[in-house]
């Protein structure tokens, strides 16, 4: 008794006996898509007077002559056997589980069913091993990560000391407790710990100019300099400008902190905190006349 059964994948048809069905477990290869299926789950019963592909491929066209119409696709040549190990033949009406239960042996195609086969001819499938489950495997996946690792934290190492290099000064009026560790580090870098010099917390404020009573051509100017930061800065330059009655400027001087301030006071020291500090300054005006000034804090 004859068959035909269809690939579940591309849904090719096959011409196949009773012997092969019990040969082989039912298992088969479809030659067109190698899609490995069960052909007992898939089998149509035809005439014993159809003998081939060729055959049963006439009697359809037979079969839509009469109907105009066939839903049978055209009968594949080629159906690659699974062979597999087993004991004992299956009958084809058994009615155990016909799962595959391994890594079946795949056989040569071949253009009729009933053909022998050479056992040397079937080659056992590549088995391609998972190395990732390998302890070795994981040990050098590690070991990668941890030479990622550690140039990223060299880097970020690197990164670090450079911000406390460039803001040492900030870092050094901000936190004084930090101030001795980052002067030794200068020592040794050959670099400086300057007072920070943020005009923004600087003012000032209360100032005037007047003409100096007992010397000719001489004017007085004075004003208040104002540390609002709550650390210590380096003192400011001031540049005072005299202008005319246009506003026009006649004279500017910058004027230095040993200049505008007392003998006795040390500038490296820096203006302290919320400290305010008297200026005075006597300014030559010979031959220009004076009717207003401009004062700017610089570094």
């Amino acid at each position: 008794m004859n068959y035909i059964t269809s690939c579940p994948a591309c849904e090719t048809q096959f011409l196949l006996n009773k012997e092969h069905l019990k040969a082989h477990r039912g298992k088969v290869q479809c030659g067109n898509c190698e899609h490995i299926f069960n052909a007992k789950n898939r089998l149509t019963e035809i005439s014993d007077d159809i003998h081939s592909p060729a055959e049963y491929q006439a009697s359809l066209e037979a079969q839509a002559e009469s109907s105009d119409s066939s839903s049978e696709k055209p009968i594949g040549d080629v159906l690659n056997i699974v062979l597999e190990s087993v004991p004992n033949l299956e009958d084809l009406n058994s009615s155990e589980s016909n799962h595959d239960t391994g890594s079946p042996y795949i056989g040569n195609e071949f253009p009729e069913m009933n053909e022998v086969y050479d056992a040397d001819l079937i080659q056992a499938p590549i088995i391609i091993e998972d190395l990732t489950a390998d302890p070795k495997f994981q040990n050098i996946k590690t070991k990668t990560n941890y030479w990622l690792i550690i140039p990223c934290l060299l880097l970020a190492l690197l990164a670090g000391l450079q911000a406390i290099y460039f803001q040492r000064t900030k870092i050094a009026s901000e936190y004084p407790q930090y101030k001795p560790y980052l002067a030794q580090a200068c020592a040794v870098l050959n670099c400086k710990i300057n007072l920070p010099n943020d005009l923004e917390f600087l003012t000032i404020d209360d100032s005037d100019m007047q003409e100096d009573e007992n010397h000719q051509n001489v004017i007085k100017f004075s004003s208040l300099l104002i540390n609002n930061a709550p650390y210590t800065q380096a003192y400011p330059n001031i540049e005072l400008t005299l202008t005319d009655t246009s506003d026009q400027a006649v004279l500017r001087r910058l004027i230095k902190p040993r200049d505008y301030l007392e003998a006795n006071i040390n500038v490296a020291s820096g203006i302290g905190s919320r400290e305010e500090v008297r200026i005075k300054l006597a300014i030559n005006v010979t031959d220009l006349a004076v009717a207003g000034y401009r004062v700017l804090l610089v570094y």
